[in-house]
């Protein structure tokens, strides 16, 4: 049995608000003068990427200055942007920590995904968040995470859990089973493990 979960957190533990890609197009287009269709195309096919890389990529600008701009709409999202669980996912959470260490990676900010686990009573379920404002999501996430379990197997033992393009290869990158999540279960990509929500969890986990 593998040791450690690794949860993406938007549209795979929350569902998100649809004002989160309004304010962030808003943002882009109104301030930075960028084309809406263009922006609204980009974020819809790099899902799961953390905003500062989507940033960097779209603009062609260096890390540091599209960091400026990801805090800044990070700060806004922090502040304004509502987001539910899915149903049955903080008990289905709190089951799961009792066998598993927990971790998430998000694409959005730490503070946000903070904020929305300690409304849930979820926060302490997890043995570390880590957002995209801190590191961008993807490799720097998994090593963060190893180094904190000081477990020097952590990359052969742990699952990925998201909905995003980004979620599926930072997992292919270490041979890390994926579950992937997608409500229509239209499994574009041939994964072998798609459900619905993670509510859903414990018919994979008990094949893996």
């Amino acid at each position: 049995m593998k040791k450690y979960l690794i949860f993406d957190l938007d549209d795979t533990l929350i569902e998100s608000d649809k004002n989160l890609s309004t304010l962030i197009i808003s943002v882009l287009c109104d301030k930075y003068k960028l084309n809406q269709d263009e922006v609204l195309y980009f974020l819809h096919q790099n899902r799961g990427v953390g905003l500062r890389e989507q940033i960097m990529n779209f603009m062609q600008i260096g890390e540091e200055e599209a960091g400026k701009i990801a805090n800044e709409i990070y700060d806004l999202i922090t502040k304004n942007v509502q987001a539910r669980f899915f149903d049955g996912i903080p008990e289905k959470i709190k089951e799961l920590s009792q066998t598993y260490k927990l971790y998430l990676s998000t694409g959005n900010s730490t503070a946000f995904a903070e904020k929305k686990l300690k409304e849930a009573g979820i926060y302490d379920c997890f043995e570390y968040v880590l957002g995209s404002d801190v590191h961008l999501k993807g490799t720097d996430h998994i090593e963060i995470f190893k180094d904190f379990s000081t477990d020097e197997n952590f990359e052969k033992d742990f699952i990925f859990i998201g909905d995003g393009q980004k979620d599926r290869e930072i997992a292919k990158t270490y041979d890390a089973p994926f579950i992937h999540i997608d409500p229509l279960l239209k499994n574009e990509y041939n994964d072998i493990f798609e459900i619905k929500s993670v509510a859903q969890i414990d018919s994979c986990l008990e094949q893996i």
